[in-house]
């Protein structure tokens, strides 16, 4: 059972949810305010010895400013909330500070506040805020639009076998460190983009979430594609007119960014056999 999915779907028909099933929340009374939260915890998502406490820092911020990006919003500011493994020395907990620091400097963010406590493992709880002047949400495709996306995939899934097997992967794979370039791109391509989203779980398990948003299906050209399965790439998956392809793939020539076409949307419903990504 994939109990992150039945605990969403078991709190959103609880009534007490609202805006819940995309990367942010567009918060109403706020105009342009965009709010993210994403959980970064120790034997889930990352195992210390793997990426060492600097690159776990980094990344648990970078994945959160990635959902900004899939929303066309600049991040501002983070909430930070950190359970602290008790087995961590002084040299440890700077590592991971020199980390979050790194891509706070990076994106030009400020922490604002949060809560730090003692535990068993190392968990990062951040609360993203930023804006936006023209959000992109998971819904709002269209029948006949191209699907595509951004960079290239795989290399997470690649590295994630390597150390399963006891080796050692390319330090320069996105597993160890996100690379967020098209962040450029989306805000200048918005005008043309009728639904996206970040590529945290694989293009299979996305396009069966934006299926599910719009009731149409996300048809891949190639759905057995090994690369389609690798997540934790945070590339950007999104769809757009077909009339719009010259025009979107100039601006990813212009910004250096690598733009695939990869499917169309099609009348029915996507099912593809994804990988569930995060399991302990």
């Amino acid at each position: 059972m994939d109990l992150e999915a039945y605990f969403l779907k078991t709190l959103q028909t609880s009534g007490v949810t609202w805006g819940i099933g995309d990367d942010g929340v567009l918060l109403p009374p706020c105009r342009g305010v965009v709010c993210a939260l994403d959980i970064f915890a120790q034997n889930v998502h990352f195992k210390p010895e793997w990426l060492g406490f600097e690159r776990v820092g980094y990344k648990a911020m970078v994945v959160n400013i990635s959902d900004m990006i899939a929303m066309n919003a600049t991040p501002k500011s983070a909430l930070l909330g950190v359970s602290l493994d008790r087995r961590m020395d002084k040299s440890a907990i700077r590592a991971l500070v020199t980390g979050l620091k790194r891509a706070c400097k990076e994106f030009h963010i400020r922490i604002i506040g949060g809560d730090t406590i003692v535990g068993d493992s190392l968990h990062l709880s951040i609360t993203m805020l930023g804006t936006t002047r023209k959000p992109l949400s998971r819904k709002g495709a269209r029948l006949g639009d191209y699907i595509a996306h951004t960079g290239t995939l795989g290399q997470s899934y690649k590295a994630l076998c390597a150390l399963l097997r006891g080796g050692k992967p390319s330090p320069k794979s996105k597993f160890f460190t996100p690379r967020l370039k098209h962040a450029r791109f989306i805000a200048q391509a918005r005008t043309f983009l009728h639904a996206g989203l970040d590529i945290s779980d694989g293009v299979l398990a996305e396009c069966n979430r934006l299926s599910e948003c719009n009731h149409l299906a996300f048809k891949l050209y190639k759905p057995y594609e090994r690369a389609f399965k690798s997540g934790e790439e945070y590339e950007m998956l999104f769809c757009f007119a077909k009339r719009d392809y010259l025009a979107l793939l100039r601006r990813a020539r212009a910004h250096r960014v690598r733009l695939n076409l990869i499917g169309k949307v099609c009348r029915g419903q996507s099912r593809y056999r994804a990988l569930v990504w995060h399991k302990n």
